[in-house]
């Protein structure tokens, strides 16, 4: 089992990607309120070199994201969970994109059982 972990910053694809986990047989994935260090900083007016260039990434998005959790049983779901959340966010490594990543899990209680 992995646990994929989605920082979503364009919080208007997230009915969308809940539906395509679902699609692929995702039965569920928990959504947190997020807010990053830039906005943190942002918001206690910190100053710095780098707080202009955060600055400008940060202009055009919401005020907060979200924090997909999802536990994947199987490598295959995880990889197209992955296309999933691409299809809708492009390319992660463009800044304002989010940040996407999984590790795998050696202890998972509560999930319920499948066929």
């Amino acid at each position: 089992m992995y646990l994929l972990v989605n920082v979503l910053e364009q919080t208007q694809h997230l009915s969308g990607i809940l539906e395509g986990f679902a699609r692929i047989g995702i039965q569920g994935s928990t959504v947190i309120d997020s807010t990053g260090m830039g906005r943190v900083l942002m918001k206690t007016r910190a100053t710095s070199p780098v707080m202009k260039q955060i600055n400008k990434v940060l202009k055009d998005l919401e005020s907060s994201n979200k924090i997909l959790l999802t536990v994947v049983r199987e490598k295959v779901v995880l990889r197209e969970a992955v296309k999933v959340i691409r299809s809708f966010c492009g390319d992660l490594n463009e800044p304002g994109k989010g940040i996407l990543f999984a590790f795998p899990l050696e202890f998972v209680e509560g999930l319920p059982e499948t066929d």
